[in-house]
This record gives structure tokens, sequence and C-alpha cells, in this order.
């Protein structure tokens, strides 16, 4: 009987070992699949990067792109600014030149009684005058006369029914 014991213990132990050879082998293939994993992480993160690196690029060129598609506006913004530039002052000249010849027409015809009023009475007369067109270089000479006698740009629109900041556009432009 002790025979058969010593036999189980034997066959029990010799199973113990094939269990735990068993084991080792199924553990050691786990810690492979766990390095393929890092592998394959380590690739993809890799790829990532690179994706990344690409795309910071092609943002850097987009960016320089629409910096220089600005550049391009801007300047011809600026160059059309000087376009309109050189026709005001070709405009301001005309005028001036129609503005000497008015005044020479004006020296030829006899000088209205409305000279000698008072400003009293020149700003009773605009105030009258309120509902009457009146062009748009009589305007302004009105908005530059009554600007230089240093009546405000507000009590200018109320007498000559307009607007306060076309009065004061006005009255800028004579500056």
């Amino acid at each position: 009987m002790m025979e058969i014991f010593y036999i189980c213990i034997i066959l029990v132990g010799i199973f113990l070992v094939c269990f735990a050879l068993l084991w080792m082998v199924v553990e050691k293939k786990k810690a492979r699949d766990y390095r393929l994993d890092i592998d394959e992480r380590r690739y993809e993160l890799q790829q990532i990067i690179e994706d990344a690196d690409q795309l910071l690029t092609e943002l850097n060129n987009f960016s320089s792109y629409i910096v220089n598609r600005l550049e391009e506006k801007q300047q011809s913004i600026e160059e059309f600014i000087n376009k309109v530039d050189e026709k005001i002052e070709l405009f301001n000249q005309i005028e001036g030149r129609a503005d000497m010849i008015s005044q020479v027409e004006s020296i030829e015809e006899p000088a209205p009684e409305t000279v000698d009023t008072s400003e009293e009475d020149y700003i009773n007369a605009l105030h009258e005058q309120k509902g009457k067109l009146i062009t748009l270089d009589e305007r302004k000479r009105e908005i530059i006369k009554l600007y230089k006698k240093g009546i405000s740009s507000t009590e200018i629109a109320r007498m000559l029914n307009m607007g306060k900041g076309e009065i004061e556009l006005i009255s800028r432009m004579c500056k």
C-alpha cells in the first residue's frame, strides 16, 4: 500500500510539474503579446506624429498663402485709395477754379442788400429758408461760413436741416 501511495505522490508531482511548465509557456506567450502590443502602439504613435508634422507643414503653407493674399489685397486697396486721392485732388482743383470763376462773376453782379445785415438776421434768414432746396455747393459755402463764425455743428445742422455728421465732415474738409 505504501507503494501505491508513493506512486500517487509521484504522479501528482509529475502532474504539478507539467502543469507548471504549461503555465510558464502560456505566460511567456502572453509576455510576447504584450511586447507585440507595445511595438504596435509605438508604430501607431510614430504614424500619428508623422501625420501631425504633415498637418503642421500644410497649415504653415496655408497660413503663408493667406498672408500673401492679404498683402496682395492690401496693396490693391492702397493703390485704389491712392487713385481715389488723386481724383479727389483733381476734383478739388477743378472745384477751386469753379469757385474762383463764381467769385469773379459775383464781383460783376451787384452786391445783395443782405450783406449789411447782422449775424442774427443772417441766422434768422437761414431758419426761414429751411424748407427751400439749396444746392450742394451753396450748402458747403454756408456751412463753411457758419463754421468760421464759430457756430457749433449741431446748431448749423439745425439751421440747414442737415445731419450733424455731414456738417462735421464738411467742416473738417474746410480745415
